[in-house]
């Protein structure tokens, strides 16, 4: 089913403005008690601390500086400031800066209205800021441009079936994943995201045994990957401890144990979700997060997770205040049912 009507250019004022209500929507304080409706049930031994990488930090603003620059000397066409916004854009992402990097994928469409790559970007800042019916445009507009230019953007279809999951349509969201997973058979992320999109249309039994079958794809060095020990966790086959003691690894490095521990809380509170168990899944949510891997899908989603999760039992979250419920933490803690 099209999702788009008419070319990319009808594209532009409709995100223009969404994109005015993403930057400037109201923004709420957290209470002054900080009232968390809910207490943290994960043990010591499942908490893993990191710390951001100061040089990566350092190098990302020197970025920002040079592209800067060279844009101020305009000494380069429509094309080539498209492709410095995009780039801008990216570095921005990567700082956690989402409204900068929001506006410079604009600026990048706006330089070069088939500039596909910006449409994919916008598509997941707008799904994960809730804005699914124009991300599903915006990433309609990257598959319709990518096809004029001959190219190919399997990762849309990707970035389009998580939209699809968190827009509420599942069933649409296999159609992209299936499109996609031809295209990257064995793929840790996508087994574990084939697993999640299955879970909520078929059920998880269901999906744990399409999963099991689709893990067989895995090449040896996928085998070898981080995300095969998700997967492994996934099926049963790795206990939670020798998962966190993969995303604990000493001998990693602080960015590599960013990445494992940001992508590991995700899916990790992904599989307690939907085990039923909300509030295990609300507190690694808010692991992934601590993170600050801003580039990483696992910590934009993981943000969403917990808005979602605040307002479905009404508690409050640090994370996203402008979901609070006003409700006393004592009414509050009833929603939060835990299957044994």
């Amino acid at each position: 089913m099209r999702l788009l009507k008419g070319g990319a250019g009808n594209f532009l004022p409709a995100m223009a403005l969404t994109l005015c209500a993403v930057l400037t929507g109201c923004q709420s304080q957290v209470p002054s008690d900080g009232n968390l409706a809910a207490v943290n049930p994960l043990s010591e031994d499942e908490i893993i601390l990191t710390v951001p990488v100061r040089e990566l930090a350092d190098y990302d603003q020197l970025m920002v500086l040079k592209l800067s620059e060279i844009l101020d000397k305009g000494a380069v066409d429509s094309a080539e400031r498209a492709q410095l916004f995009y780039e801008l854009g990216i570095v921005y992402d990567r700082m956690g800066l989402d409204s900068s990097a929001r506006v410079m994928f604009m600026n990048a469409i706006f330089e070069k209205p088939d500039f596909a790559p910006a449409y994919d970007f916008m598509g997941v800042y707008l799904a994960s800021a809730g804005h699914f019916q124009d991300a599903y445009e915006a990433f309609d507009s990257a598959l319709e441009l990518a096809r004029k230019q001959g190219q190919k953007r399997i990762f849309t279809y990707f970035s389009r079936a998580i939209a699809l999951y968190y827009g509420e349509r599942a069933p649409m969201a296999l159609a992209d994943f299936e499109r996609d997973y031809a295209q990257r058979r064995g793929d840790p992320y996508r087994l574990l995201w084939g697993y999640i999109l299955e879970s909520e249309v078929y059920g998880e039994k269901t999906a744990l045994e399409k999963l099991a079958v689709r893990a067989t794809d895995a090449a040896a060095e996928q085998q070898e990957a981080f995300g095969m020990r998700l997967v492994d966790y996934v099926l049963g086959r790795l206990s939670e401890e020798e998962l966190l003691d993969q995303m604990r690894d000493p001998s990693l490095t602080m960015q590599e144990r960013i990445e494992r521990v940001c992508e590991g809380y995700f899916y990790l509170g992904k599989a307690e979700q939907i085990r039923g168990r909300d509030l295990r899944a609300f507190w690694f949510y808010h692991l992934a997060v601590a993170t600050e891997k801003y580039d990483f899908l696992e910590h934009r989603y993981a943000r969403l997770e917990i808005e979602r999760l605040a307002r479905k039992h009404s508690i409050y979250t640090y994370a996203h205040p402008t979901v609070l419920n006003t409700a006393p933490a004592e009414e509050s803690n009833d929603d939060f049912q835990e299957e044994p």
